[in-house]
């Protein structure tokens, strides 16, 4: 999928504002416009203005808000619209992000209970969203050697999330690394059976197979410079979050093979939007 716009939910809180930054560097980067929209809606007050003076109030104040984050960014130059929806917040940010758009949110907002990793927009928009999603945990890191992880497991939706990493690893002239885990399948009753190591060399090279396969999916040559590949033993979300770290952004696919039929987002992506002390984008096949 082209991205071809950025949308970015904003509230005025600290989660958002990271998230504003990251979308207003993200624009730069791709050359593309962004467009912040902040939603409202009645939570029991009882004297409201009209509509329209509500309305206008607002887009007054987020615009000034949403420029004097550009400035301390240093993001200026990116075009930037303002657009200002009534209704509920996570609905309202996934319709408004159409098919193509880029929907960048915080890892939390103003309505969410205070030590939660992950607000209930957040959590709506990686479930739901029609495209990409980038959930924003902490400020916008700019490692002057970049480094985009991706997780690949040979699923259908490996090949739009390596696409996407490539994308990004492109526009941030970033390494790309590429990581396919394994595992030897657990055997026994009253304890572990041990396997012959014949038999782990076998699950290891099928895994081997599965990175190489899931690279020429999705059109990307792994001897290409800037590209990293990743072939390691251990459990998928523990092992990918371990080596993410430090890294610009975590691009994982929103299920694998893992995932049962119909499940919105996979074990993987959901620990990864939960836990992970980076952005993770969370991309659809």
């Amino acid at each position: 999928m082209t991205v071809t716009n950025i949308v970015v939910g904003v509230d005025g809180s600290s989660p958002a504002e990271d998230a504003l930054v990251w979308a207003l560097r993200e624009g730069r980067l791709r050359s593309l416009p962004v467009r912040a929209v902040h939603v409202w809606h009645e939570d029991g007050a009882a004297a409201l203005p009209s509509v329209a003076e509500l309305r206008e109030r607002l887009e007054h104040d987020v615009t000034a808000g949403v420029r004097a984050v550009a400035e301390r960014a240093g993001a200026t130059d990116v075009p930037v619209t303002v657009e200002i929806r009534h209704g509920h917040p996570a609905q309202e940010l996934i319709q408004a992000a159409g098919a193509g758009t880029l929907l960048v949110v915080g890892s939390r907002g103003r309505g969410t209970v205070a030590g939660s990793l992950l607000g209930s927009v957040g959590q709506s928009s990686a479930q739901y969203a029609q495209g990409p999603v980038v959930v924003v945990r902490g400020p916008r890191r700019d490692n002057p050697a970049g480094r985009v992880v991706v997780g690949v497991d040979g699923s259908a939706p490996s090949a739009p999330a390596l696409r996407f990493a490539r994308d990004t690893a492109v526009a941030r002239g970033a390494v790309l690394q590429v990581v396919h885990t394994w595992t030897v399948p657990y055997m026994g009753f009253a304890g572990p059976v041990a396997w012959p190591q014949e038999a782990i060399d076998d699950v290891a090279a099928q895994a081997s197979q599965v990175l190489l396969d899931s690279l020429r999916g999705a059109g990307i040559d792994d001897a290409r410079a800037g590209v990293e590949l990743s072939l390691v033993q251990g459990p998928p979300a523990a092992t990918l979050l371990e080596i993410a770290d430090g890294a610009d952004l975590l691009v994982v696919g929103s299920r694998g093979y893992g995932g049962w039929k119909g499940l919105l987002l996979g074990s993987v992506s959901t620990r990864a939007v939960t836990q992970a002390p980076l952005p993770v984008a969370v991309i659809r096949d």
